[in-house]
């Protein structure tokens, strides 16, 4: 039995004003599935077609003749899973077809009802998968496979997900990434067109050249912010896996495939700050030349974390802050307080650890007066730079069920090709611009230099034209005041 697990083709969003987001590197969750599937005997291959053409994947999928497929169905990308399975059925009707992923396990009524597909696996995917492709083998029954969808006789079913449809021991999951797929991260960006800045300090064979590849060392989340799903997908009970087991990887990618850039990719690396020391302790026994990123949360980064992040190879972190609103934080259920970051802030900066937030501006309850307080945060933080999203509305999140109550939106919106739709009940996309623009540039002085250097690098393009008088017109008053004031800064 051949079995193809395939990422689809980047979907065009341009028509809607979004564009493309790429990722640092390719995603953990297929790998892994097909690692899992081959450790178990199976002839297994996966695809990442994130980059490809269409009629590259047509002749991919008439090449394998696949007995099962698996794709992945993510919610932003979610039509461009919904025409590969269409080519498919076209190709070779009689495929079984397997839908998983985030928006596959949040909406698996509609896509079972309103698609020709087969089954769809809910959440965590290596156990079940598994379990699905040995009940179409007749190994066991299929009713006994926990946390699928299926039809059957024209009527839909759905097996409950058991307490043990989750990997408690995920040190037994075998590494994620094979050699057969090492051509993948060719087609990615490189560690410098990802982070330009961060990266300046470090060898150029490894900015230039290297490559990024994601680290999964839990699963899980024991909290619930509104915006988020993820407690839906992987349990709210936090699973971990042991330094040993974590550093085992990175060994095996830094020695087999030479590797020097790692992204861990949990959505908060450092829970339990001395289970995240303990990794950095074996990372650096074991004198490994590494250099790595995080995604954590304000109210866990210690002084003695932090000292060992930057010892391990840590070049930066990012900070899950959201808002500098109380208000706004307990609304959203992020269970930290502005004096949290403030602290992480000045020990990040004390142990010279760059580190920037995470924000998200059109939050239910945002106004003016609630950015005002971020504002207010980032002036005393002073991060290096910032992230900003505006608040997007994905299915599983309190945040949908919110705007479902509102009238908001309602199910049939994701059988349309629109991308998730922006939280734009309370407050406009262009009020939301604004307090972007307001908290990137919350700093005055900043903002004024960057404008000068723009128009200095202009008058450098301009350095060929001899009209002083054309030049006096670019050179207006307000940007003569600036050069005045801030002219120091540049020479």
């Amino acid at each position: 039995m051949k079995i193809l697990l395939l990422n689809p083709p980047a979907l065009d969003l341009s028509f809607y004003g979004k564009r493309l987001l790429l990722s640092p590197c390719p995603g953990t969750g297929l790998s892994y599935l097909n690692s899992y599937l081959q450790m178990n005997g199976y002839d297994s291959k996966l695809y990442d077609f994130f980059f490809e053409s269409w009629d590259y994947v047509e002749d991919i999928l008439i090449k394998e003749n696949a007995d099962i497929v698996g794709i992945t169905c993510l919610t932003e990308g979610r039509n461009n899973s919904f025409k590969l399975l269409s080519l498919i059925r076209r190709i070779k009707k009689e495929t079984i077809v397997v839908f998983g992923g985030h928006h596959s396990t949040y909406m698996y009524d509609q896509l079972i009802k309103s698609f020709d597909i087969d089954y769809i696996v809910l959440g965590e995917g290596e156990e079940k998968f598994l379990n699905l492709i040995q009940a179409i083998e007749g190994k066991m029954p299929l009713e006994s496979v926990g946390g699928i969808v299926y039809k059957k006789g024209g009527l839909v079913f759905k097996n409950s997900m058991k307490d043990g449809d989750f990997i408690k021991e995920l040190d037994k999951l075998p590494f994620p990434l094979l050699e057969e797929n090492l051509h993948i991260f060719t087609k990615y960006p490189s560690l410098k067109e990802l982070h330009p800045k961060q990266v300046k300090n470090i060898p150029p064979e490894v900015s230039e050249n290297g490559r990024v590849i994601s680290i999964i060392t839990s699963r899980g989340c024991p909290y619930n912010c509104q915006f988020c799903s993820t407690t839906l997908f992987w349990g709210k009970r936090w699973r971990f896996r042991s330094p040993k087991n974590i550093v085992d990887e990175i060994e095996y990618y830094y020695t087999h495939f030479g590797f020097r850039y790692f992204n861990f990719a949990d959505d908060a690396f450092t829970i339990v700050p001395k289970r995240a020391i303990e990794i950095c302790k074996e990372i650096t026994n074991r004198n490994l030349e590494i250099y790595f990123d995080c995604t954590t949360r304000a109210d866990t980064i210690t002084d003695e974390l932090v000292k060992w992040l930057k010892r391990a190879g840590c070049l930066f972190v990012a900070l899950g802050v959201e808002s500098g609103s109380r208000k706004i934080l307990e609304t959203i259920n992020k269970k930290i307080s502005p004096s949290s970051v403030i602290k992480a802030f000045r020990i990040l900066k004390k142990n010279d650890l760059s580190a920037y937030p995470l924000l998200m501006v059109g939050n239910p309850g945002d106004n003016d007066e609630t950015i005002h307080k971020t504002i207010l945060l980032m002036k005393i933080i002073r991060p290096y730079r910032v992230s900003i999203s505006k608040t997007t509305i994905f299915p599983g999140t309190d945040l949908y069920d919110l705007a479902k109550k509102q009238n908001f939106i309602n199910d049939s919106y994701w059988l349309t090709p629109k991308p998730p739709l922006l939280y734009t009940y309370e407050n406009s996309f262009k009020t939301m611009e604004r307090w972007a623009f307001e908290i990137e540039n919350y700093d005055k002085k900043l903002y004024e230099l960057r404008i000068l250097r723009l128009k200095l690098r202009v008058l450098g393009f301009l350095s060929n034209i001899n009209s002083l008088t054309f030049k006096k017109r670019i050179l207006s008053k307000r940007f003569m005041e600036i050069m005045k004031k801030y002219i120091r800064f540049i020479f």
